[in-house]
This record gives C-alpha cells, sequence and structure tokens, in this order.
C-alpha cells in the first residue's frame, strides 16, 4: 500500500487554510469553528487534501488556546459523557470537551480512560513475548499490541518495554 511522505505544514499553507474557512464562514457563519466541505476547502491548499486539511484545523488552528498537559477530572467527565452521546466521532467530542481537540480526546479514550483495558500486571512470558515482537516488527505498538497483547495499549506496551528493557 502507498503512503504519502509526511511533510509539515507552514506558516503560508496555514493562512491558506484559514482564508479559506473564511470565505466559507461568509456563505454560511455557523460553520466557522466546525466547518464541513473539507474538499471545497481542501482545492484552496495546493498538495494538501481534505483529510491534511480537517485534522490540521481540529489539531491547531480551530482553537488557539487548547489545552496541553494532564487532565483534569472536570476534562475526564466531560470526555466521558461525550462518548456515550457521540460513540468515537472524535471532533463532534472535542467540540463537548472544548479544552481538547480531537487528537487529544481519542488518545486520552484509548490510552487511559477505556474500561476494556487490560490493566493486570506484565508476567515473565508477556516480557520475553514483548522483546520478541519488538525484534520483529520494531517499536511499533499499536502492531504490536493488536497482534500479541489484545486489551493493553500501545503506550502499555511501549512504558513496558522502555522502563524495564525486558
Amino acid at each position: 500500500m502507498f503512503q504519502r511522505e509526511r511533510r509539515s505544514w507552514t506558516a503560508a499553507e496555514d493562512q491558506l487554510l484559514r482564508d479559506a474557512i473564511a470565505q466559507g464562514k461568509a456563505s454560511d457563519p455557523a460553520r466557522t469553528l466546525n466547518p464541513s466541505k473539507w474538499h471545497a476547502i481542501s482545492r484552496h491548499i495546493p498538495n494538501r487534501n481534505n483529510k491534511d486539511c480537517r485534522k490540521r484545523w481540529f489539531a491547531k488552528l480551530a482553537k488557539a488556546d487548547v489545552a496541553k498537559g494532564n487532565w483534569s477530572p472536570e476534562e475526564d467527565e466531560r470526555l466521558l459523557k461525550a462518548i456515550e452521546k457521540y460513540g468515537s466521532r472524535w471532533t463532534a467530542i472535542a467540540t463537548v470537551v472544548e479544552t481538547r481537540n480531537s487528537d487529544q480526546c481519542a488518545k486520552r479514550w484509548k490510552d487511559t480512560l477505556n474500561p476494556s483495558i487490560d490493566r493486570t500486571g506484565w508476567t515473565a512470558t508477556e516480557d520475553a513475548k514483548l522483546v520478541e515482537a519488538v525484534n520483529t516488527h520494531g517499536k511499533v505498538w499499536s502492531k504490536i499490541v493488536k497482534t500479541h497483547f489484545p486489551g493493553r495499549t500501545g503506550l502499555a506496551a511501549k512504558n513496558r518495554f522502555e522502563a524495564h528493557k525486558v
């Protein structure tokens, strides 16, 4: 499968994205913070597709005041209520949480709050399997946990490997 090369956004591209969204605002003022016509918006930014634009907007530009660092109990509560209402629609969830973007919300759920996470202690057998998996797959944590440790998170596997150098 072909994967595009990742490249950083430039200040000029960010401005083109802001301008394209502002143009949409003129026709529909309600769409300023949550634009939806990403194919149309992406036509204004050379070499960027609709997904690139959407992710950039919600991750970096929609809210300049996105919180960083530790989550507060209030943010966790808003996240849990939003997940009950919206499932895994992370953009909608981020709108409810207000202080975090969609990527932060998804990561918090998947790595910390999801009740189906396996939080049991690591066994010596699992440690050996973890070393073998890293030797086979490299440090591709999501693949390692999906293949060898269902129920555990990639973050848990990474932390176990790095902390113990098992």
